[in-house]
């Protein structure tokens, strides 16, 4: 049974996997070989750790990016605004909870607004 639990982890009989988490690996044992199923579980962990920690700082760029758009925000963007508002004023409704996008981004707030000023159009 010893054979089989060490097999599971072994370069022959994941080879996919042993691929894509070599470098990782060396990094954690220093290229020394795993072969109980404790070591085995904690490089798990150990790796998934990892993606959280790179997830959470690729979470906290694109916050940091966007609050820095909405400090600063371009002319472009200040201009979609005020497309957004005439269409918005012009149809007599509120975008409300569509505003749940990425509103830093001109062509989207843009795009709102076509849709809002078509809508009203359409039902005049």
């Amino acid at each position: 049974m010893g054979r089989t639990v060490a097999d599971n982890w072994s370069p022959a009989f994941r080879a996919r996997r042993w691929e894509r988490d070599r470098a990782q690996f060396a990094a954690w044992m220093d290229g020394a070989a795993v072969r109980s199923p404790w070591k085995r579980r904690r490089f798990g962990i150990w790796r998934e750790e990892q993606f959280s920690d790179k997830m959470r700082v690729a979470r906290d760029v694109e916050r940091q990016r966007r609050a820095e758009l909405v400090a600063n925000p371009s002319p472009e963007l200040v201009a979609a605004y005020q497309e957004l508002r005439a269409a918005e004023a012009a149809s007599g409704a509120q975008l409300g909870c569509a505003r749940g996008g990425d509103m830093t981004d001109p062509e989207t707030v843009r795009l709102l607004a076509r849709l809002l000023s078509d809508h009203a159009e359409k039902f005049r």
